[in-house]
């Protein structure tokens, strides 16, 4: 007993970090399978109604019996209606259940345990949800005789941490499915946008971004998985455009690529300084977007209309800022003068609930491929 209550900890240490990783429960099942001096062991999602398996991990197990169970011998489980309904995290243990001489006779010794070499077995279900439950089983030989109530006590220790690694594999399934359809969502837009940090080493981007930048398209180009300007000039001004956001000297930074139209857009991803932190610190980052007047993010006049109650010559603003252009350069295209085209962007402002113009051009770039143009 002091063995497997020293020998616990640290099998929890290994149950928790696999928590992102479902593909290591076999290791981990080999582990506790051994703290038990048994020979298999198995993690398997059930039906709480009905004899079917799910999903199911295992060790030990010979493949073709443990597909045989999966497949029909999950009906004839002598234990399966024992565990399903006992208490939540309470132990069962076979002797418990059937005798050994009735066991020896039955179809799941006969089919299952008897092949694999086993014959004593002890199992909990730690989850059920949704009419399905998960329960843990290991499984020894005869010669190694029962598990006995201390055993039973250990597993019940494992029990509500299989719950709560269960439940945080499903939260990390639920983020991982999440940022897919995030990038997928930024890969259709028509400009490169990504994340990088102060050191301008670059965090994510989009398709459009990685295009781009790897083929240095605006002098710009990514080296150890760092931004980096082909220019002296066009390095310094990243320093620059930096360094200005950190010291909160400007919301936005622009800077112009060439003659071609094109621009970098910098501003900070968050505000930062009062987040308590563990571990790594969260160092300040930035969403950078690239724009291109060969690749313009079009905006449905239509539809800013109808989201923000724009009106038209607030569309034709919002359509040349969202290019890069600030709002004198706008108004300058326009033929409006700058009292007018400040005015107007004051009301775009107001309408969409932002309180700066970083935060509109965030706004107006983040909803470019939702307010595309049908045409486009």
């Amino acid at each position: 007993m002091k063995d497997l209550m020293s020998a616990a900890p640290k099998l929890l240490d290994d149950l928790y970090e696999n928590t992102t990783r479902p593909e290591h429960w076999p290791v981990f099942l080999e582990k506790i399978a051994n703290l038990f001096h048994a020979d298999t062991a198995t993690l398997r999602l059930t039906d709480l109604n009905d004899p079917v398996v799910h999903h199911s991990y295992s060790t030990g197990f010979n493949q073709t019996i443990n597909e045989f169970y999966e497949s029909e011998g999950v009906e004839r489980d002598t234990f399966r209606e024992a565990m399903a309904s006992s208490p939540l995290g309470k132990a069962v243990e076979s002797t418990a259940v059937i005798s050994d001489r009735e066991f020896e006779n039955s179809a799941h010794y006969q089919t299952v345990f008897r092949p694999n070499g086993n014959f004593y077995a002890m199992g909990t279900q730690f989850e059920r949800q949704n009419g399905q439950a998960m329960h843990i089983g290991i499984h020894r030989p005869r010669r190694r005789g029962h598990f006995c109530r201390q055993e039973q006590n250990i597993l019940e220790l494992f029990s509500p941490h299989l719950r709560r690694v269960t439940r945080l594999s499903h939260l990390f399934a639920d983020l991982n499915q999440a940022l897919g359809q995030a990038h997928h969502a930024l890969d259709q837009l028509p400009f490169g946008v990504w994340h990088m940090d102060a050191n301008l080493h670059i965090r994510w981007m989009n398709s459009t971004a990685e295009e781009a930048l790897a083929g240095h398209t605006y002098g710009l180009g990514v080296r150890n998985n760092r931004l980096r300007a082909f220019s002296g000039s066009g390095s310094g001004a990243l320093r620059a455009m930096t360094r200005s956001l950190i010291e909160n000297l400007s919301l936005i930074e622009t800077l112009k690529l060439g003659e071609t139209g094109a621009c970098l857009v910098m501003m900070q991803s968050r505000r930062s300084g009062t987040e308590l932190h563990i571990g790594r610190s969260a160092a300040q980052g930035f969403l950078c977007f690239l724009l291109d007047a060969g690749r313009p993010a079009h905006l449905n006049h239509s539809q800013l209309t109808i989201m923000f109650q724009l009106t038209p010559a607030e569309c034709r603003l919002a359509s040349l800022l969202v290019s890069g252009l600030d709002v004198n350069e706008a108004s300058a295209l326009l033929q409006i003068s700058r009292h007018t085209g400040r005015t107007q962007l004051k009301s775009i402002m107001r309408k969409t609930g932002v309180h700066h113009q970083a935060g509109l051009q965030r706004t107006l770039l983040l909803c470019a491929d939702t307010l595309r143009s049908p045409d486009d």
